[in-house]
């Protein structure tokens, strides 16, 4: 072989006819980078993410393997070589045996997914496909490209001639006793219009293309000796050069995320929905109920349904999937092509599940995904739950007992055991006195580490013989806010339900409501 570096314009490739897409798929070859990267990354069972010319719609990853047999070779490379303003991979080989065999697998998978991915139309081209006459050491190149369908199955590329172009390159599979049998229809030079082809260069002489005529998740490209002969003795240093020229793909647009739940790492065991303490213990915790899955402390539940449905009328229903089990418990992904959604571009993706397991949200049931034609990956659309014991908000009822003074000041009556001395969660010991009240103390605090909003509190009055009430108690004065109750609240001097207006709480705080009743005479605790 006689290695040139040669950039005339004669020796430009010539396109490869297979190099069509079908209507609606996005169409791309690889860049003379991603031919740097690919092989960089040989051998080492790393995918590489290929840039390609298609904005991203189709996101591919390739990894490179090589492969000998009866070999490996005396000398040789594996490389990439630019030839006027293309980039081509170059397999150089001195090999040991005229049987000798090179093998380059190239495997793709979806790097949004890390599954395969199944190209459409894949077209690639060899180059320098040549003999040489000299029975003793002739070397008669034989590239064959084979590609794994969906089905598993392996088929031959399609021949695409370039007779056009002036290639000489034909498509065959030999069969001839005192030679081999080749495996499938691989591409070998016209022995009477050919000879040696010269240089390091894509000269469309030496060229052969083919197209994959089903989608396929990898290629094999595999250069060995065609036509070897027993009196053949040293193959001699060979070369091929091939490129990748041509991949198709329906764009699919990717959603994703995880049904956790939202507590911490706090376990069951743990869990406590009456411990409002969030400043020591076991909520002092920055990743108990926020809204954020914090693997690897919070995992997956099972037990939820996914949707994908339009925005504007959530009854459209795209796509529906359970959250996963196993080793993707929680997990739940859809792939859908842009024709799913026709011209609707508003989509949003809801978690409802059935029982009573996980009840409280710790995220809102519908996520707008922020759907854009030019964006393919929808990733972390999250959706948490809690177990009851670990609700973010803990109400704590305080009693007091007063004498129903008006100038009664809530403010200043401190927390104790005694509920005859203060503000206290203990029972009352005896009878309440004629004309004496008891004060109320509700605290609201939330726990979590989100806010809560709208949230409203209510606390219904005893009333004889209901709930095995002995008495039944009215509102009294003083009011402690007039901003804090509903209009629909229970009014002073009745009995009925005590209710507030709506309020927000923050992450990790705590409010207080107060409001007085006033008792009958009883007999025991009330």
């Amino acid at each position: 072989m006689i290695f040139l570096t040669i950039s005339n314009s004669s020796f430009a490739l010539a396109p490869n006819q297979g190099a069509t897409c079908p209507a609606n798929f996005s169409q791309s070859s690889l860049t003379n980078a991603d031919y740097s990267s690919l092989v960089s990354a040989v051998n080492t069972n790393n995918y590489v993410t290929v840039a390609g010319n298609a904005a991203g719609s189709i996101p591919l990853q390739i990894r490179m393997t090589t492969s000998e047999l009866n070999g490996p070779p005396t000398t040789g490379s594996f490389s990439v070589q630019t030839i006027g303003s293309n980039n081509a991979f170059n397999i150089l080989r001195d090999f040991p045996s005229v049987t000798s065999v090179t093998s380059i697998d190239l495997d793709f998978r979806n790097k949004l997914t890390e599954q395969p991915i199944f190209l459409t139309n894949v077209a690639m081209s060899a180059f320098d496909i040549d003999y040489v006459s000299n029975t003793g050491n002739s070397f008669d190149d034989y590239v064959l490209f084979t590609g794994v369908t969906e089905s598993g199955a392996t088929i031959d590329g399609s021949f695409q001639p370039l007779t056009a172009s002036g290639s000489n390159i034909l498509s065959f599979r030999e069969v001839n006793t005192a030679r081999a049998t080749f495996p499938g229809l691989g591409l070998y030079i016209n022995g009477a219009n050919g000879d040696e082809c010269t240089g390091n260069n894509l000269d469309t002489k030496c060229q052969g293309s083919v197209q994959f005529s089903e989608p396929v998740r990898s290629v094999k490209v595999r250069y060995s000796n065609a036509n070897f002969r027993i009196t053949q003795q040293n193959p001699t240093n060979q070369q091929i050069f091939f490129r990748v020229d041509n991949y198709c793909y329906v764009p699919q647009y990717i959603f994703s995320g995880t049904v956790f739940d939202d507590n911490g790492g706090i376990t069951a065991a743990q869990a406590n929905a009456n411990e409002p303490n969030f400043t020591t213990g076991t909520y002092n915790n920055a990743n108990y109920f926020n809204g954020v899955f914090n693997s690897p402390s919070e995992s997956g539940i099972v037990g939820s349904t996914v949707r994908l449905v339009s925005c504007a009328n959530t009854s459209t229903t795209y796509a529906t999937q359970p959250s996963g089990t196993g080793a993707t418990i929680g997990q739940y992904q859809f792939s859908v092509p842009l024709s799913t959604f026709g011209t609707n571009r508003s989509i949003c993706l809801i978690e409802s599940r059935t029982g009573t397991t996980y009840p409280v949200r710790t995220t809102s049931d519908n996520i707008n995904t922020g759907f854009a034609t030019t964006t393919y990956n929808y990733p972390s659309r999250n959706f948490g739950r809690v177990i009851p014991e670990n609700a973010a908000l803990v109400l704590r009822k305080f009693q007091f007992v007063n004498d129903c003074s008006t100038a009664l000041n809530y403010n200043i009556i401190t927390t104790t055991s005694d509920p005859r001395t203060g503000f206290s969660t203990e029972g009352i010991n005896g009878n309440i006195v004629p004309g004496q009240c008891i004060a109320y103390r509700i605290t609201a605090t939330n726990r979590a580490n989100t806010p809560i909003t709208n949230s409203v509190v209510q606390d219904r009055l005893q009333e004889k013989g209901q709930n095995g009430a002995l008495v039944t108690s009215i509102l009294a004065n003083p009011v402690a806010s007039t901003t804090d109750y509903a209009s629909d609240s229970v009014p002073i001097g009745q009995n009925g339900l005590v209710k507030t207006n709506p309020f927000p709480l923050n992450q990790r705080t705590s409010r207080d409501f107060y409001f007085n009743t006033k008792y009958g005479t009883t007999n025991g605790n009330p």
